[in-house]
């Protein structure tokens, strides 16, 4: 699917408060959730709102969700229901000389869409898929998945047509009457850092830890 930076791809994927900061762009889009880890997925049953963050994966031009198929979250977007999934990350806390102009830097992402439940021999292969999306660089680590794992488990794909961006940068935006005030104004950054790996406490002994774990996020 093209898109482009200025072009919304439906009315209600279209960013209208601060349109300024909107943007269309696959490469906005794709940046923000292969980086986001956990989107929240939104529905509403029997008009009641819900909403639940989940980790999220992005292969192509969709994103996956997956859980227990017992879940009514899950029966209801496998049965064809619209379903809402955004994902923000924070960069910045902006500090205004007025409360009122405090804000944050941040990338955010809201995509619109119809799941579709994921069956037969594609289902296991787009599940390790999704493990290697999240986890890079990790193939032939792990072992075949169970026939008993995959009936427990439903896997959905949402497709990304319908989808926008917003993003804020730079520093405070203050009345021009309050520049000369004795107050701080700039920004806090905030980043996402990955510690340490701590290995499990029954492993086998001899098993050294390995190269995508000591350099994740190792992006292939």
């Amino acid at each position: 699917m093209s898109r482009t930076h200025e072009l919304a791809p439906s009315a209600r994927a279209t960013v209208k408060q601060t349109a300024k900061r909107a943007h269309y762009d696959t490469e906005t889009l794709y940046n923000i959730i292969d980086t986001a880890l956990v989107g929240v997925v939104a529905v509403s049953i029997d008009n009641e709102p819900f909403a639940m963050p989940m980790m999220v994966a992005r292969l192509g031009d969709h994103i996956y969700i997956h859980g227990s198929r017992t879940s009514r979250l899950i029966k209801h977007i496998t049965a064809g229901h619209p379903v809402c999934v955004t994902f923000t990350h924070i960069d910045g806390i902006v500090v205004a000389r007025s409360g009122m102009h405090c804000s944050a830097n941040y990338r955010s992402a809201v995509v619109h869409g119809v799941g579709r439940a994921i069956e037969g021999e594609e289902k296991a292969q787009c599940l390790m898929d999704i493990v290697y999306a999240i986890i890079p660089g990790s193939q032939g680590d792990y072992r075949a998945i169970q026939d008993n794992e995959l009936k427990a488990t439903s896997l959905i794909e949402i497709p990304l047509d319908e989808a926008a961006c917003k993003v804020r940068t730079g520093g405070p935006i203050d009345d021009k009457e309050d520049l000369s005030l004795p107050y701080w104004a700039g920004v806090i950054p905030l980043q996402h850092v990955y510690g340490e790996p701590i290995p499990s406490s029954d492993l086998v002994q001899g098993i050294a830890t390995p190269e995508y774990v000591l350099k994740f996020p190792l992006r292939t």
